[in-house]
């Protein structure tokens, strides 16, 4: 979903597709499926994330509802805050929510249990 939504970032700045209504939900559509990051398996399990997908988001959200019009300027921002939430996520990352953070440290620490055990008593 970040790459499509950066792929149509990208015509909207290079004038291929008019910044019209239609194309711009389907951009608050796109970025907004990226932002809460579904579980493709369970569609009930999201996970909201605070990074540059949400700025992504509220960009696109603000050029719909008419905030911000769709000059070149806006669509340069819109082009890198969606590109960065493409390649570099988590770049500027907040994980207000518990999400994968709290796994990794999990499995992290049992782990180290599992393989303390057979350094000795200097370990543990």
């Amino acid at each position: 979903m970040r790459f499509v939504a950066f792929v149509l970032s990208i015509l909207l700045l290079a004038g291929s597709i008019d910044p019209t209504r239609g194309w711009l939900i389907a951009l608050v559509v796109v970025t907004g499926l990226a932002a809460t990051r579904l579980h493709y398996g369970n569609i009930w399990r999201w996970n909201p994330v605070l990074d540059l997908r949400l700025a992504a988001f509220v960009l696109a959200l603000l050029l719909l509802a008419g905030a911000v019009g769709p000059t070149r300027d806006w669509l340069v921002v819109l082009s890198v805050v969606s590109g960065l939430a493409a390649f570099a996520p988590k770049l500027f990352h907040v994980d207000a929510f518990g999400g994968r953070s709290h796994h990794w440290q999990g499995r992290m620490e049992r782990r180290w249990r599992r393989h303390s055990r057979s350094f000795g008593d200097d370990w543990s």
